[in-house]
């Protein structure tokens, strides 16, 4: 690979390629920095460049500006929390945590706890439109993993909450706040007995997800 602006060579095939494994390689730079540095306000690009060992205008090829880079990275980790989510579906997986719910919950958990920094900036990064058609499509797909997690319905074990009849995405909303409400205080350090208690109350907050309660009154 050229570390000093010289165009890559070889075929076309070989040039996308060589293209796409330095992208990969700048971002996977900004993530390490982000560990590094306790998030990704302190990156910049000139910090990537000299982490990878590329002259700060190559990075500007690939990138137009820092929120350009970040908002690949919310892709990114939108797409790897998605993977994630459906491998955990898988029947086997299902089996050995006990069921569609809590498999989901654990992976989501999971995603969360390594990578901490990700996860933040996948939630917090400004202007990053949800719970629209505009929404990055790896985030809708997340959304939709969780949906299949509570798709059963009260009939088969699902969600029993008064907010089931509110529109036919309540039930996710509603499981991505407690899931998302949860790993947010033990990343701020706001839940008694850090993350090895948050594990266990994450078992709890599944369970109590899909009790039953009393219906509501008209």
């Amino acid at each position: 690979m050229p570390r000093e602006g010289k165009r890559i060579k070889g075929t076309a095939c070989e040039r996308a390629e060589a293209r796409e494994q330095l992208r990969a390689e700048l971002l996977t730079a900004a993530r390490s920095i982000a560990t590094e540095s306790d998030g990704f306000d302190s990156i910049t690009m000139r910090s990537i460049a000299d982490r990878v060992g590329y002259t700060v205008p190559i990075v500007y090829q690939y990138f137009a500006g820092k929120r350009a880079l970040l908002l690949d990275l919310v892709e990114v980790g939108f797409t790897e929390l998605a993977h994630h989510l459906d491998r955990a579906q898988c029947p086997a997986i299902q089996e050995r945590e006990g069921g569609l719910l809590p498999a989901t919950a654990v992976a989501y958990w999971q995603f969360a706890m390594a990578d901490p920094h990700l996860y933040r900036l996948m939630h917090t990064l400004p202007e990053v439109p949800f719970g629209t058609a505009d929404a990055p499509a790896p985030a809708r797909a997340c959304f939709e993993a969780l949906r299949r997690a509570v798709a059963a319905g009260p009939a088969a074990g699902g969600p029993r909450l008064p907010e089931w009849a509110h529109d036919e995405d309540a039930a996710a909303d509603l499981l991505w706040a407690h899931l998302h409400g949860l790993v947010g205080l033990v990343l701020d350090g706001r839940i008694k007995g850090g993350g090895e208690r948050g594990r266990i109350l994450l078992a709890d907050l599944t369970r109590l997800f899909s009790s039953p309660v009393a219906p509501t009154s008209g």
